[in-house]
């Protein structure tokens, strides 16, 4: 799995506390190795899609890769 996390301003979010969420991030891939962070964008969660619609492309790109590697390791019986 991939995120693609979005730093900016979050609509809602009273404080600091989105930033205390993204920090945490790293303790949860550090437990998961199937968690990963693809990218960290500038936008915020309602704009993410719109400005930064190449990042997050680029992360399905990236599992659709892990994919279709794993198709053919079995296919090929490795």
């Amino acid at each position: 799995m991939r995120y693609v996390v979005a730093s900016g301003t979050s609509l809602g979010s009273r404080g600091d506390e989105q930033e205390r969420i993204r920090t945490s991030l790293e303790a949860v891939t550090i437990r998961n190795p199937h968690i990963q962070i693809a990218a960290k964008v500038t936008s915020n969660h309602g704009a993410i899609l719109k400005k930064d619609f190449r990042a997050i492309a680029d992360a399905v790109r990236e599992v659709a890769g892990l994919d279709r590697r794993g198709a053919d390791d079995t296919t090929s019986g490795r």
